[in-house]
């Protein structure tokens, strides 16, 4: 059976409107994990990942989720004599400040703090190169939210700005144990 992206449409946008009583959103104390997928802006290729967050509340600050991230890309770019060829594996941790809100929507704002080790290749008529690791420590800010559709469930988007001319936006599912 052949799944069409109208299908997929379909059974999201029914997801969302979905009822169901969502109390909290983002709670001290639960452990938030879940799959990305992202578009990284370099090469335009795909980024697969996972994101962790544990909830604390601070006293007089509010509610911020510390945990970590694991990202994986590579794209190759061709040229009329060679082609270079990027591999990236990205591990860090992160920091969001999240705000209260009455809704199913989570959002956030934070900081990550990361090390991008990667390799680049080249290969072509007159030789091959290979550089044994490329990247460095690698910070960014990023906002995101997730959007609830069930009390253990979301769905979750954010965009991120950091060093190394990275961006990306990344969509996955979290789940809330």
């Amino acid at each position: 059976m052949k799944i069409t992206s109208t299908i997929i449409f379909s059974i999201v946008i029914f997801l969302l409107l979905l009822p169901t009583k969502v109390e909290a959103q983002f709670n001290a104390g639960k452990n938030y994990l879940g799959p990305t997928l992202g578009l990284s802006f370099l090469g335009s290729t795909p980024e697969y990942g996972i994101n962790y967050e544990r909830g604390i509340e601070l006293q007089n600050f509010g509610t911020i989720g510390i945990g970590g991230l694991f990202r994986y890309w590579n794209y190759s770019e061709s040229y009329f004599d060679g082609k270079w060829s990027y591999t990236n594996i990205l591990i860090g941790a992160q920091g969001n400040y999240h705000f209260k809100t009455q809704s199913k929507f989570d959002p956030w704002l934070g900081i990550i703090l990361a090390y991008d080790g990667g390799s680049v290749s080249w290969s072509g008529p007159y030789g091959n190169y290979a550089s044994p690791t490329v990247g460095g420590f690698w910070t960014a800010l990023q906002a995101g939210a997730r959007y609830w559709i069930s009390p253990t469930i979301a769905i979750r988007a954010n965009f991120g700005l950091g060093t190394l001319s990275y961006e990306a936006l990344d969509v996955g599912v979290d789940f809330k144990f």
